[in-house]
């Protein structure tokens, strides 16, 4: 007599409940939080990873933070930077700095956008600054992204009384265009770069024609806007891109103060259809792609409970899956600092800076074999069981029964029953 192992039928529960089995039980959890150097940060920008190493702008020192993810150790500090300028006790960030970070590969350099309006470009062979490219604004530099096919760096000055677009040679650092965005009534917020199109695709958070936000997708040869994607009830902030030429939208508080709508939207930006809509996980700034695990991470700091506009500040980050827009995990954050959310593709290790703690390094727990074969035999044993066992028995009329509540595990079923006919020995999973 052969029968199925509780290892398979835990497989096979897990198959049609609709989740991986490699993931079942994978999720992220607290490892380490560094505490702020040198005071307390109430103001901190954006975060990036470049090779094992963390970087986050901090206007309230006035830094850099460096961070040896290996280590989980705050190795130095990048100064000169403008800082947190501070009006009736609060930080007027359109003229704080540091803001937002851009790694140049092939130069080891470091874009820093700040307070003064101006690019300063780090050395990070020294973390020292080395040159300064002002944009011709009078507020801040912001955020950025790279287009690595004409090696140009691309920011937004968003703040002024018309935002911009500056575009920048990254081999002479001399600004060679400048767009400037006449019809956007909320500033501009995160651009990025497309590799498969070679495009621009700029945040919009709202426009005279499009108060729900919009992207707009900007060419580099004659810098003119090829085409304006609109989106409904989202003013998204940071906006990333994930896999099959889709592109995240972190829609953000604005979206529930006037809808009470808290979500999060994925496009296509092909053709500028909505195809996700991720639930429970708004009122965002920050987001991040990890191409490793195929997650999405959205610094949602300042939603609101059910994404409603009367509801309690509810700050957390998510983690979804870039392949089913299923929100996996949600994670307790602040809604002060934690607009800024980092992942190292390499070692899945995820960064969020919280107020009054520091530095939180969260870790990825990869023991998902033997912890997805407990909860999945415990919580579906009964219908694997009824399916595959009844099989193996010879009770098909048991596992007729079953067909209905179950019909991918019945599939699943005599599949395995086909594999476990070829041996008769049970296999033990340390």
């Amino acid at each position: 007599m052969k029968v199925l192992s509780r290892f398979s039928i835990a497989i096979a529960a897990a198959i049609a409940s609709g989740v991986n089995p490699a993931q079942a039980a994978a999720e992220y959890r607290l490892a380490t939080i560094l505490p702020w150097i040198s005071k307390n940060s109430t103001s901190v920008d954006l975060g990036i990873v470049v090779n094992g190493t963390y970087y986050l702008s901090d206007r309230t020192n006035a830094v850099v933070h460096i961070v040896d993810l290996a280590s989980s150790t705050e190795t130095g500090r990048i100064t000169g930077f403008k800082g947190a300028t501070v009006i009736n006790g609060t930080v007027n960030k359109p003229t704080s700095g540091p803001n937002g970070l851009l790694y140049i590969p092939g130069r080891n350099e470091l874009y820093v956008g700040d307070g003064d309006g101006s690019v300063k470009i780090v050395d990070l062979s020294k973390n020292t600054i080395v040159d300064t490219i002002p944009l011709g604004i009078s507020k801040r530099a912001d955020e950025m992204t790279y287009d690595a096919n004409n090696k140009l760096a691309i920011v937004t000055g968003p703040d002024d009384d018309i935002a911009i677009l500056a575009f920048i040679s990254v081999a002479d650092r001399k600004i060679i265009h400048k767009i400037s965005f006449d019809n956007a009534t909320n500033g501009i917020e995160q651009p990025v770069w497309n590799p498969a199109d070679g495009l621009i695709y700029v945040s919009v958070p709202e426009s005279n024609i499009n108060p729900g936000g919009e992207i707009d997708v900007i060419e580099t040869t004659n810098f003119t806007t090829t085409k304006i994607l609109p989106v409904t009830n989202c003013s998204s902030h940071g906006i990333v891109f994930g896999p099959s030429n889709q592109l995240l939208l972190g829609c953000s508080q604005d979206a529930i103060l006037a809808d009470s709508v808290g979500h999060t939207l994925v496009i296509n930006v092909t053709t500028g259809k909505t195809v996700q809509t991720i639930d429970g996980i708004g009122g965002a700034d920050q987001v991040a792609y990890n191409p490793t695990l195929n997650y999405y991470y959205v610094a949602a700091y300042q939603y609101q409970v059910n994404g409603n506009a009367t509801g309690a500040a509810d700050p957390k980050v998510g983690i979804i899956d870039a392949g089913t827009g299923t929100l996996l995990q949600t994670l307790k954050t602040d809604n002060v600092t934690a607009h800024a959310v980092a992942v190292d593709p390499k070692t899945n290790k995820m960064m969020i800076p919280l107020a009054g703690k520091g530095i939180a390094i969260y870790d990825f727990s990869t023991t998902t074999a033997t912890a997805a074969t407990a909860t999945a035999t415990a919580t579906a044993t009964s219908a694997a069981t009824r399916l595959g066992l009844s099989l193996a028995l010879g009770y098909p009329e048991v596992a007729k029964n079953n067909v209905v509540a179950h019909p991918r595990l019945w599939w699943y079923s005599l599949i395995l029953l086909q594999a476990s006919s070829c041996s008769s020995s049970t296999r033990r999973h340390e």
